[in-house]
């Protein structure tokens, strides 16, 4: 399993990152921004354990954080910011197909506000509208990537957590 974190936009994780090597059950994270986080839960983790590890990081970040919990990558960052603050979701693997079908197409990784939007104005609002789009179609208006996004939206996701942070933060980047 893999889990997703964000924290309230005015908390930051890079000074924090030790934290996660202590926490029982997570594998290796992977800082996806200044306020978010992917984690590799170890293979034991079982929902309430996953529960337990939900509990173990509101007592540490404060109760304002999003949570999800799902198979791959992009199930689990939708599982934590579909809803408001707070909560932990949990997706099965035989959920996800119906977590994902009327998600908004706004939470699909990968896409800006501008591309969400043209989207909306195509008729196109959820996952499951974007699923159905023909392979041609993807390819005119995103290249390979159309495909790419679309198999996000299928809950087909291949990327694994990996150790590395995919930001510079503002402190270096002015440096």
């Amino acid at each position: 399993m893999i889990a997703y974190l964000q924290l309230p936009s005015s908390s930051v994780l890079v000074d924090q990152l030790d934290f996660f090597a202590k926490l029982q059950g997570v594998e290796r994270w992977e800082v996806d921004s200044p306020a978010s986080t992917y984690l590799q839960l170890e293979p034991w983790m079982k929902k309430q354990s996953i529960r337990h590890l939900y509990q173990a990081l509101r007592s540490y970040f404060g109760p304002l954080i999003r949570f999800g919990a799902a198979e791959q990558k992009t199930t689990a960052r939708a599982a934590a910011l579909y809803r408001p603050v707070p909560h932990a979701t949990i997706i099965t693997p035989e959920l996800t197909e119906a977590f994902l079908a009327e998600l908004p197409i706004s939470l699909l990784p990968g896409l800006g506000r501008r591309t969400a939007r043209y989207l909306k104005r195509q008729g196109i609002t959820t996952f499951s509208a974007f699923r159905r789009l023909p392979s041609e179609t993807l390819k005119e208006w995103f290249g390979v990537s159309g495909l790419i996004l679309q198999q996000f939206a299928q809950g087909i996701d291949p990327r694994s957590v990996e150790r590395r942070q995919r930001f510079v933060p503002a402190t270096a980047a002015s440096a």
